[in-house]
């Protein structure tokens, strides 16, 4: 009986150990997280920023895609009930694309950037919502912005029957498969230190920090389905987007939340300025504006890419054990390293 009575302490101990070594998110996928609005008390002009961490499982793109957020009023006609008011999407390049609705129902004003998100990797994305006589939206990769929108006429008035959705579905547009993590959200627009800073970790010391949920502990949810942030005052849930036999949305459904994997950004975000990174036998750190690259056996080929996905320059080492390559002052944040056949990642705050 004592025997049995310590095993079961030890599986159970063993259990919570497990637990605390593998972060734990939400599984999206084809339902939506959505942050209802009529909690904000937000207007037309008011800024605010979300930010998250993805991965995505798998792609099955429809005409126009796969939704990956959008801001819709699901007691509205369409389009503002479906597009929304405003969208971002993975087109069927894997690149994003985002709009802010602007004038009439069917104008928006849409930006389309190269930066192409991977199956199977976590990456952070910050959606910053500014207002400077008209409305501003910049969306920051890895913590490099990668595109911009500036909108040059009236947008529509926020209402509070709007949802800011990560993932769900719209006509031609696919759901999100994936799982996202460290879901934060501030009633202010970040600076690029900022969202740079809140991917390793949110500003908790923050007054503008209104939700942050980590899905960690407990993630308790009420009588009605919606769970209360970990830190904040607000609350989110996970709604099922209903829709007609053409994919028109035609109104929400609330459902459980299903967990999954998590992230720990201390992994994914590595090799600050002079902390090297040693992976396979290649080790890279960048130091003023100078990436260093050493490896035992032999450098050929190098190619730099930023967080986008754009290369930044490629260089023959002619089998060199080390080799420094000079980066241009503007590129900050995560750089993504191919050396021979090794790929690793550094972070340049330069």
């Amino acid at each position: 009986m004592k025997k049995n009575l310590i095993l079961l302490i030890l599986i159970i101990f063993s259990l919570s150990i497990v637990r605390a070594q593998q972060p734990r998110g939400i599984d999206l996928g084809e339902y939506a997280f959505g942050i209802p609005a009529e909690q904000l008390n937000f207007n037309n002009k008011s800024p605010f920023t979300l930010s998250f961490w993805l991965n995505i499982k798998e792609f099955a793109h429809k005409d126009q895609g796969t939704l990956l957020l959008s801001i819709r009023n699901p007691e509205d006609l369409y389009p503002l009930n479906d597009w929304g008011w405003m969208w971002t999407c993975i087109i069927n390049d894997n690149s994003l694309e985002s709009a802010i609705r602007a004038g009439g129902s069917f104008q928006s004003s849409k930006e389309l950037t190269t930066a192409k998100l991977e199956i199977l990797e976590w990456v952070h994305l910050s959606f910053v919502f500014d207002y400077e006589s008209y409305r501003k939206l910049t969306l920051y990769v890895n913590g490099v912005s990668v595109h911009e929108i500036n909108l040059s006429i009236y947008s529509y008035d926020w209402k509070k029957a709007n949802i800011i959705a990560i993932g769900g579905p719209s006509v031609f547009r696919a759901p999100l498969n994936a799982s996202i993590d460290k879901v934060q959200f501030y009633n202010k627009t970040l600076s690029q230190a900022e969202v740079k800073g809140c991917m390793t970790s949110p500003l908790l010391n923050d007054e503008s920090l209104l939700g942050y949920w980590d899905f960690e502990d407990d993630c308790v949810t009420d009588a009605d389905g919606f769970m209360q942030a970990d830190k904040g005052t607000i609350k989110a849930i996970m709604y099922k987007i209903l829709s007609n036999s053409s994919g028109y949305s035609t109104g929400t459904e609330i459902q459980p939340f299903v967990f999954g994997e998590g992230v720990d950004p201390e992994s994914v975000v590595q090799g600050v300025e002079e902390n090297n990174i040693t992976e396979s036998k290649t080790k890279a750190f960048v130091s003023n504006e100078i990436l260093n690259i050493e490896n035992a056996e032999g450098i050929n080929s190098v190619v730099v890419y930023d967080a986008t996905g754009k290369v930044i320059t490629t260089v023959n080492a002619n089998a060199a054990t080390s080799t420094q390559i000079a980066l241009p002052s503007t590129i900050k944040g995560v750089l993504v390293i191919k050396v021979n056949n090794d790929v690793i990642k550094v972070v340049s705050n330069n």
